[in-house]
């Protein structure tokens, strides 16, 4: 099956469908699916920064969000989480802190002390592997419009 078609189908089904991000509607339209199918977590590595620059020199009115999502590599869960710090550790390299931010999004994904099957850890279950490039602003924006916005992760739990 198609990762580009199964990742949409799933942020439109669930993300949006079920409303587990109040921001992710808006920018539905314009939302950058780049799948990665490289095994070499090297080269991976390489075309999630070309995005991440991608991103970051866009007009944001054309490309608002992406999500880079890799079906061939990070299956395993702490490997994937170790992969994710290093990127969001280059974000910041590149000077991009404060303009972008990472999300983080696993098929086996597991907050820090919670049980592997507790229901919390699937509002950031994906399909594959992926991490999702959000503009700050456009997060500062969608929390002024949102009624308390602290409670999202509750409500989504």
């Amino acid at each position: 099956m198609d990762a580009g078609w199964l990742t949409r189908e799933w942020v439109s089904r669930l993300v949006v469908g079920e409303g587990l991000c109040p921001f992710a509607h808006p920018v539905m339209q314009g939302l950058r699916i780049e799948v990665c199918d490289d095994r070499d977590l090297r080269r991976v590595t390489a075309r999630f920064m070309d995005l991440l620059t991608e991103v970051a020199e866009a007009d944001p009115q054309q490309l608002p969000t992406a999500l880079f999502v890799t079906p061939q590599v990070l299956a395993s869960f702490d490997e994937y989480w170790n992969w994710s710090m290093i990127c969001d550790e280059l974000l910041a390299q590149m000077g991009y802190e404060g303009l972008l931010q990472l999300a983080t999004f696993h098929p086996l994904y597991q907050f820090e002390g919670e049980d592997a099957d507790d229901a919390s850890n699937f509002t950031n279950r994906s399909p594959f592997p992926m991490l999702h490039i959000i503009r700050e602003e456009d997060i500062e924006n969608a929390l002024a419009s949102v009624a308390s916005p602290e409670k999202i992760p509750e409500r989504n739990q």
